[in-house]
């Protein structure tokens, strides 16, 4: 094909970057034949030009990728553990999500309740550790909580809400251990069932005489350690309350320094929580808690 014979005077089209020459310019190409064959070679030179260039752009990206510590995340939709790279790992799992989500109840307090689809699958990955003191200080409190309901309860026509109650004094004492005994108060002040769990006597008094004028589902969001809230690892240890053994004996519960200057009026009377407190910290070798209890 003679491009003086096949080829017309006209506007030529803009320059691509897959004309190399003259000749790949089909703008003035008469034969209908001619033209595709050019429009067909520029088409299959763009389109090598695209795979090298995406093929360019994921190097670049794996190799950021391999800079990338990897860490081992469950992966939701694989249900299986894979190693990624820590940017990854943080994009798939929120640790600041609640485990156990609230609503509203009834009486207008905040109650944990069953989603309709679970978003926890087990067996549970191995970054659920983040979250261990706040199962741990669960488990206690669920232990308590079982140790205590075999005392029974008994609602009274005064109580604002259905969960409250008070708390009857057993005819055999040996029942549930010393710690858990409930008080003159508990036996008289209508209260909700979370009271009975916290493991001191004293505490547990504090907490009733003040009924009404502090906040309590912020006092036992911080006791759970955020368990309903998403608290991250760095606030739970901060502001929560550490759960060892046994978790019926006070001396088995050790109390942040958060929860000390948020919640010190609600130990007077307590020295001997923070003595066991400090203990706990001299073994790990932190500092102790310098405070003066109210």
């Amino acid at each position: 094909m003679s491009s003086t014979a096949s080829r017309a005077r006209g506007t030529p089209v803009p320059k691509l970057p897959e004309l190399l020459d003259e000749e790949d310019d089909w703008s003035g190409v008469t034969d209908a034949a001619s033209r595709r064959r050019l429009q067909n070679r520029l088409n299959v030179r763009a389109y090598r030009r695209r795979k090298a260039l995406e093929l360019k752009k994921k190097a670049a990206v794996d190799q950021v990728i391999k800079t990338e510590a990897e860490v081992p995340c469950w992966i939701e939709a694989q249900q299986s553990i894979r190693m990624v790279p820590e940017s990854a790992a943080a994009k798939t799992n929120n640790p600041q999500a609640p485990l156990i989500p609230r609503i509203p109840s009834s009486q207008g307090s905040m109650v944990p309740t069953r989603s309709p689809k679970p978003r926890i699958t087990f067996p549970l990955s191995s970054d659920h550790l983040i979250v261990l003191l706040q199962f741990n200080v669960l488990r206690a409190s669920l232990a308590n909580r079982e140790l205590v309901s075999q005392l029974g309860s008994a609602p009274t026509a005064e109580c604002s809400s259905a969960a409250e109650h008070v708390l009857p004094y057993p005819t055999d004492p040996g029942v549930v251990p010393p710690s858990l005994l409930p008080t003159d108060l508990q036996r008289t002040i209508p209260h909700e069932g979370w009271v009975d769990i916290i493991p001191h006597p004293v505490w547990r008094d504090n907490v009733l005489l003040a009924l009404g004028h502090f906040d309590e589902d912020a006092l036992w969001s911080d006791i759970m350690g955020g368990l309903f809230e998403g608290f991250p690892q760095s606030e739970i240890e901060h502001r929560g309350v550490i759960a060892w053994s046994p978790p019926w004996d006070a001396s088995g519960w050790e109390l942040s320094p958060g929860f000390v200057r948020k919640w010190g009026w609600c130990l007077r009377g307590c020295e001997d929580i923070l003595a066991i407190t400090n203990q706990w910290r001299l073994k790990r070798g932190d500092e102790p808690i310098i405070y003066e209890l109210p």
